[in-house]
């Protein structure tokens, strides 16, 4: 059985014979030096089995290096969307700062023009305060004028009568 990767990068374990069988420790030696057909089968056999170990360290290498690539770009994606994240919040709230501000003008203009109207208004009411003053006030020196005119009018009309009967008085005794 050998180590395979599956999709989502997890790693079976195989279990692989050791290359030397051992014996608490010992390594037992042969008698003699002369190989038999079952020292070959057993040395092809460790050379098979190793073969198999390093070809399943080199998947799990492979393996590895895999899940270190797609980790690193995992990490950048999200480096890349942080960014374009951070950027975009940026964006909204300088068009919010904008938007507040044009719509702060706005209305300070249209308080400004409501202001302009109400002392247009009240401007119209003084100019219609003063001319009425001012018609009354020409009324009253008509008023004014016509009783001195008639104050003079009947002071004369006693000037005149008096002389006359300062007169009449004057001739009366003479008789």
């Amino acid at each position: 059985m050998k180590n395979e990767v599956t999709p989502k990068g997890n790693i079976q374990k195989v279990k692989v014979a050791s290359p030397v069988p051992r014996t608490n420790g010992v390594i037992p030696v042969k008698k003699n030096n002369v190989p038999t057909s079952a020292g070959v089968g057993l040395r092809k056999d460790e050379l098979s089995s190793l073969k198999e170990a390093a070809a399943t360290v080199q998947q799990i290498k492979l393996g590895a290096k895999r899940e270190l690539e797609l980790a690193r770009q995992m990490r950048e994606d999200a480096r890349r969307y942080q960014q374009e994240t951070a950027t975009r919040a940026r964006s909204d709230a300088q068009q919010l700062i904008l938007r507040t501000r044009l719509a702060t003008q706005r209305e300070t203009e249209e308080l400004i023009r409501q202001a302009s109207e109400d002392i247009q208004k009240v401007l119209a009411d003084i100019r219609m305060i003063r001319i009425m003053a001012q018609e009354e006030l020409a009324a009253q020196r008509k008023f004014t004028n016509a009783a001195r005119l008639r104050t003079m009018s009947l002071a004369m009309k006693d000037e005149s009568e008096k002389p006359e009967t300062k007169k009449k008085r004057q001739l009366a005794p003479i008789k």
